[in-house]
């Protein structure tokens, strides 16, 4: 989904560009005293970071894929030792005293057992003896923590400083003795409440002491919403409409990832991404924000900001290929149904309708195909779950309705979402594509020239013309150097426009 106001896509994952370092030991000698320590603010935006990773679980992965590191456990933890030596710093500059200081040597205790919670998170449990106990462990003391200093009013105020939004509160639980069945929901506000009670007891991960809770929190806001929207019409037209479909496929979506917890190492990046894409969709749509908070009650809340953007997912020959079909796709498509609307003409409409449906059916196989880490970072494009799924749905209503508006509006919810992945990953070759080309050539025209390695790799079996490329006239597409428009990536995509049908 593309994004709006916040950092979209690129705040999702990592601190430090993390690779394929350990996480730092603690030193084993006391750490001098320094003339300087850090500002306590700074040391909130860093644990900031943490929260954010905290979201849907840590995962860790053996084998790198796509430069994402070896998981969000590694950014936790280096957040965390960097938070516990600034506050070592801290008390040694002498920057605390009284309960205060009391309240910080709490708070160190807790970043001690939340390290150890974290590495053990996802190495099967360690000495807590189950990963549902070290789960646990770890949202309560991360919890403790930003009690603990929102609390403090020395504490409260030194995070603040300035401006700045350190050590910020996570979104809120239900109130004690109040579920999902017995919340109320009637209005986008109550329902994004209900959201924020699962996207708090979902920080650490999912585990068979809080599944049930937070998936009766997800079927919640899954029915609340298709019951606001079938009731409200007039509250969900074009883009809102859209934005609001997609975040109900998204929640649907989660159930599935809740599910696969503990059995897929990457369940947790995925349900990081799609939970702080939902949130980002509802306060990116002025209506949305505006619906969601209402009557004194606040919905999808914000998680803190990140302190670094993701890495780019970098793409292999076929999933270079991939994407500048898709892109390509996606956006001759869209243009074409703004000049067939309303024509009347029905045979070509119902050709172009089911050219959508192709288009959804295969982008969604291409994804499912790749699984790992590329799909639990673009499934919420890429699936009937989807921001792809709501865009189609809503373009072949438009369609057959003859409702323009409705099909520009789905039209720019494609090219959207053509942008937010394009910018989310790097050619094979390198550079970037171009979200607004119309042709493979196009969209590859901002990637460098392939090197020799990936020259040397043989061509795919060569197929009929037809593509998106050949279908374009010439001076569309006469500014891409030869180089692009005769790559192995650009023979490649043209065989996924094929297989697109």
């Amino acid at each position: 989904m593309a994004r709006f106001a916040h950092d979209t896509h690129q705040r999702h994952d990592n601190h430090h560009q993390h690779g394929d370092h350990n996480p730092p030991q603690p030193p084993e000698t006391p750490t001098p005293p320094t003339s300087s320590a850090p500002e306590f603010s700074d040391l909130g935006a860093t644990f900031n970071d943490a929260t954010r990773a905290l979201v849907g679980g840590l995962w860790q992965n053996a084998v790198e894929e796509g430069g994402q590191g070896h998981g969000s456990v590694v950014r936790y933890v280096d957040d965390l030792k960097a938070v516990e030596s600034g506050l070592q710093s801290e008390i040694k500059a002498g920057q605390f005293s009284g309960d205060t200081l009391t309240h910080i040597q709490t708070v160190l205790s807790d970043i001690t057992t939340a390290l150890s919670a974290a590495t053990a998170s996802v190495n099967g449990g360690g000495s807590f003896g189950s990963v549902a106990n070290a789960e646990t462990a770890l949202r309560a003391s991360h919890l403790d923590i930003l009690d603990i200093v929102n609390n403090d009013h020395t504490l409260s105020t030194l995070a603040t400083q300035n401006g700045a939004t350190g050590f910020l509160a996570a979104p809120a639980t239900l109130p004690d003795g109040v579920t999902a069945a017995t919340a109320p929901h009637a209005t986008l506000a109550e329902i994004g409440a209900i959201f924020n009670d699962a996207a708090n007891r979902i920080l650490g991960g999912v585990n068979s002491d809080n599944k049930a809770i937070i998936t009766s929190d997800m079927n919640a806001v899954v029915s609340g919403l298709k019951h606001l929207i079938d009731a409200q019409p007039a509250q969900f037209e074009g883009l809102t409409g859209i934005h609001a479909d997609t975040v109900m496929r998204q929640a649907q979506l989660e159930i599935t990832y809740i599910n696969r917890a503990g059995i897929d190492p990457d369940a947790g990046r995925g349900s990081n991404d799609n939970i702080l894409d939902m949130i980002d969709i509802i306060q990116g749509d002025a209506n949305l924000a505006g619906m969601a908070s209402q009557g004194g009650v606040s919905g999808f809340s914000q998680f803190p900001d990140a302190l670094n953007p993701t890495p780019r997912y970098q793409d292999n020959a076929a999933q270079t290929a991939f994407w500048a079909n898709f892109i390509a796709q996606g956006n001759t498509l869209g243009q074409r149904a703004e000049q067939l609307v309303g024509s009347g003409d029905t045979h070509a409409i119902n050709a172009l309708i089911s050219e959508f449906q192709t288009f959804e059916k295969n982008a969604t196989k291409f994804d499912l195909a790749q699984g790992g880490i590329f799909g639990a970072r673009f499934d919420n494009e890429l699936t009937p779950s989807s921001t792809l799924g709501a865009e189609v749905d809503a373009m072949v209503k438009g369609l057959k309705t003859g409702d323009a508006a409705l099909v520009t509006a789905a039209a720019e919810v494609i090219h959207d979402n053509a942008a937010d992945v394009a910018g989310n990953n790097i050619p094979i070759t390198g550079g970037h594509f171009n979200p607004d080309g119309l042709t493979v050539a196009e969209v590859l025209s901002t990637a460098v020239t392939a090197p020799a390695t990936a020259a040397a790799e043989p061509k795919p079996t060569p197929t009929p013309p037809g593509t998106v490329a050949d279908a374009a006239p010439a001076s569309s597409h006469d500014h891409a150097t030869a180089d692009i428009h005769h790559s192995p990536i650009v023979d490649t995509a043209q065989h996924f426009h094929h297989m697109w049908g």
